[in-house]
């Protein structure tokens, strides 16, 4: 049974005029096929027919309710009878169109559906951006980005130590670990004693790490670790984070950084906990390069502050068994050399 079916013999009597001037009559007020049919209380004359669906009120939630056919707000219906109101609210509903999804919303509606696309967008689109800025950002602006993190650090009092001969070493033991094209340096002053990787192939040794060594091989140690460090995940993504959305974006589309927009990230990179890698692809690159883990596991100082978990996966992992590598990494006068880079 529709709702019109259920009200169509449902009658009630109300005050109706046809023009706001005139007088308002005592009307009976029913039901017709899909109208709503005004008939004149005494001689039962039908004096209008209005539309149910253009019916229109003019005073919801008020008593008495007020009328109009729509188009026409000078014809009014006065009702004070709560069945038949009630009655033409269900039929009016039941009769009309279905409301679009926008008329459904409202104000309130929109706003809360902008909300959420902006908090979307908010959630999606910064992460979307650092992926594809990391995809498709070329080796040089990643190397150029790493080089001005490590410059960072001078603004923090480090110092690049550099003398010649210590350069020459320097240069001889990265080249046999790293491999090119890597840009290893040593300074004095960083925050922390490690050796730490930026993006395109920049490394930094605290010079700690120089006087903490027993050998030549424990540096390469400590310079493996950090690379195994850069290879848990793209070393720019959390510099992309660091710098924000629209400067990513900048950089994305000028291939630039702002200056300003890196400062403080070095240091912080530095200080922050570093995670510990995989064991396997770091004890296969001691293998690789004929080098004993247990340089780095076993020299008296630790050459990372976060080190201390794994040390004894390095010595029980170790590819060389313990056993010295067939060739020294560097020379008795080079390493001594390297030690000395910081003598200014």
């Amino acid at each position: 049974m529709t709702a019109l079916d259920k009200y169509r013999k449902l009658e009630g009597i109300g005050l109706w005029s046809a023009r706001v001037e005139d007088q308002r009559r005592e009307v009976v007020v029913n039901f017709g096929d899909a109208t709503l049919v005004i008939s004149d209380s005494r001689s039962m004359q039908v004096l209008s027919h209005w539309s149910l669906p253009a019916v229109r009120r003019h005073n919801p939630r008020e008593r008495p309710a007020l009328y109009s056919p729509e188009g026409d707000a000078g014809e009014v219906l006065e009702l004070d009878d709560d069945w038949l109101i009630d009655a033409l609210d269900e039929v009016q509903a039941a009769l009309a169109p279905p409301r679009r999804w926008r008329d459904r919303l409202g104000r309130k509606g929109y706003a809360g559906l902008a909300l959420i696309v902006l908090v979307g967008v908010a959630m999606v689109f910064p992460p979307a951006l650092e992926r594809h800025t990391a995809t498709v950002l070329p080796w040089t602006t990643r190397h150029d980005i790493g080089k001005r993190l490590a410059d960072d650090l001078l603004g923090q009092g480090a110092q690049v130590c550099n003398t010649q001969q210590g350069r020459a070493a320097l240069d001889a033991l990265h080249r046999q670990v790293l491999g090119q094209p890597a840009d290893v340096r040593v300074m004095q002053g960083t925050p922390a004693a490690r050796v730490t990787g930026f993006p395109g192939g920049v490394y930094v040794i605290d010079a700690r790490l120089l006087d903490a060594a027993e050998s030549a091989d424990a540096i390469a140690g400590a310079l493996l670790l950090a690379e195994a460090r850069q290879r848990m995940g793209d070393p720019v993504r959390p510099v992309l984070d660091y710098i924000g959305t629209f400067k990513t974006l900048g950089l994305l589309t000028s291939g630039t950084v702002p200056s300003d927009a890196l400062a403080g990230y070095a240091a912080a990179h530095v200080t922050d906990a570093a995670p510990l890698p995989d064991l396997a692809p770091l004890l296969a690159r001691f293998e690789a390069l004929g080098l004993s883990s247990r340089a780095l596991a076993d020299n008296p100082e630790p050459l990372d502050p976060d080190i201390g978990p794994i040390l004894p996966e390095l010595r029980a992992g170790d590819p060389m068994a313990g056993e010295a590598p067939s060739r020294a990494l560097l020379s008795d006068g080079q390493w001594v050399s390297l030690q000395n880079i910081c003598a200014f």
